[in-house]
């Protein structure tokens, strides 16, 4: 059967041991985008049957999943009557682009252009998160960053409506804040700076704890003395939470040499919201190339006579190079989930690696008729 149809019809309606439903799977749309970006109907299914000259051509793909984790945040955001943001956070920056999603949600949920805000990072005197690494950094800070930045609209809103705010009698009515405006349902509008003056201050500072379902009662306690609590992935009692993708990749095998060149791979993800498409991008597409590197490359050699590590730095431990990477191809299947975290992000750090190896093998296995199992898959590992 063919491997696409093959998860379409056992397409599971719940997490198939506990029984429990998925907040969110879009797996099956993650093989269909994929799988025709890839031009996997073209595809000869029969082993060994696709040939370029000396090159034996394989396809094959994998499904990528990796738990929704969120963790204890905490966050100070600051407004001014000018509209300018600052946003505090004890995160830290390692690449990934936590400072600019921080940004952004703070910019969306208080009406205010991107450039107005400033965030401050990496310093131990700031409001504590969680660590980067488990896919979780831009849930748990972005989540933390929205309640402060709900706090701060709810007393605007509260000034605004009041008795001799500008928006006063509208008390009842759901405001807008956009544009440095908040904008009631009836047309009314009225500037940020006026309704400071009306509350006759100058700024809106407000500190806010995200704790996930199921934190302990003392999560954000145990944060500030440096430990972090993990919760998602399967331990709601109500729901699974994952994040899911779909990977294609198609290897050539020397059929003298048995050298293996990856040509091609296209990676379809569903990560619920996307805070940034750029970031995001860049991550799948570095966590796809990693796979590569596992799949061919990557090994630690140890010498058992004397008890070291041959590789032990990265001029001798092969990871791939651009030589190596051809044509890549990330695609962000949307998706909305607001039952995993405030933000409704899933998280991504490490979804992009997970199925690779198994695409590669896969495709090897297309190829050659050889399932290889162990990794890295090497050259002696094909020779007949």
């Amino acid at each position: 059967m063919d491997p696409v149809e093959f998860r379409r019809i056992n397409e599971p309606k719940a997490e198939p041991i506990g029984k429990k439903p998925f907040s969110s799977r879009s797996l099956i749309q993650c093989y269909e985008q994929a799988a025709n970006a890839f031009g996997w109907a073209k595809r000869d299914s029969k082993v060994g049957a696709m040939r370029d000259g000396d090159w034996l051509i394989g396809m094959g793909c994998a499904t990528a999943i990796y738990p929704t984790a969120v963790a204890p945040c905490a966050a100070r955001v600051r407004l001014t009557s000018d509209g300018d943001v600052r946003v505090q956070c004890g995160s830290h920056e390692i690449g990934t682009g936590v400072r600019t999603v921080a940004a952004q949600m703070a910019s969306e949920r208080l009406g205010v252009s991107i450039d107005k805000v400033t965030v401050e990072m990496g310093d131990s005197s700031l409001p504590p998160a969680p660590v980067s690494g488990g896919s979780i950094s831009t849930a748990s800070v972005c989540s933390a960053v929205l309640k402060a930045c709900d706090a701060i609209r709810a007393k605007l809103s509260a000034g605004a409506t009041a008795e001799g705010g500008p928006l006063a009698g509208s008390h009842n009515e759901e405001l807008d804040l956009d544009g440095g405006k908040l904008a009631a349902r009836g047309g009314a509008s009225a500037k940020i700076e006026d309704v400071f003056k009306a509350m006759q201050i100058g700024a809106i500072e407000e500190y806010a704890e995200f704790a996930p379902k199921g934190a302990t009662p003392e999560a954000v306690k145990k944060l500030y003395a440096g430990q972090s609590e993990f919760h998602g992935g399967d331990q709601d009692e109500d729901s699974v939470k994952y994040a899911f993708g779909a990977e294609f990749v198609e290897v050539r095998i020397n059929s003298y040499t048995r050298e293996i060149r990856v040509p091609r791979i296209v990676g379809a993800f569903a990560a619920g919201r996307i805070m940034n498409t750029r970031t995001a991008r860049s991550q799948l597409m570095g966590g796809m190339i990693w796979g590569i590197g596992q799949a061919l490359h990557e090994a630690t050699e140890v010498d058992r006579r004397y008890a070291r590590y041959v590789n032990r730095d990265l001029q001798d431990y092969l990871v791939p190079v651009n030589a190596d990477i051809r044509d890549l191809q990330v695609i962000l299947v949307p998706e909305v989930d607001h039952a995993v975290n405030p933000a409704g992000v899933k998280g991504l750090g490490e979804l992009g690696n997970v199925g690779t190896a198994a695409a590669v093998a896969s495709a090897v296995y297309h190829a050659t008729g050889k399932r290889i199992r162990d990794l890295p898959i090497r050259i002696d590992q094909l020779i007949a």
